[in-house]
């Protein structure tokens, strides 16, 4: 492997690896706070939602549900007689 095949290999890896933390409005700070103190900044996002349940934090790979959703979306529509 050349070293610009590991490059793109190993930033695929990177870019495979990111996931977003969904976390409760009140706690989007502190969860910041810890993904930098793990310098994982590169590779999570931390957003807020009120879907969160409360105390919990949501982790999900945003990359693959778009991935999915425009699968779906890309699937004709069929209505079946009534």
């Amino acid at each position: 492997m050349t070293l610009e095949e590991e490059c793109r290999f190993f930033t695929q890896i990177i870019g495979d690896a990111k996931r977003t933390i969904i976390c409760e409005q009140h706690r989007l700070d502190e969860i910041r706070k810890a993904v930098d103190r793990s310098d994982a900044a590169g590779i999570l996002t931390v957003k807020t939602s009120p879907a969160c349940p409360s105390g919990q934090l949501l982790v999900i790979d945003e990359q693959a549900a778009e991935a999915s959703f425009n699968q779906v979306a890309s699937r004709p529509i069929r209505f079946h007689g009534q």
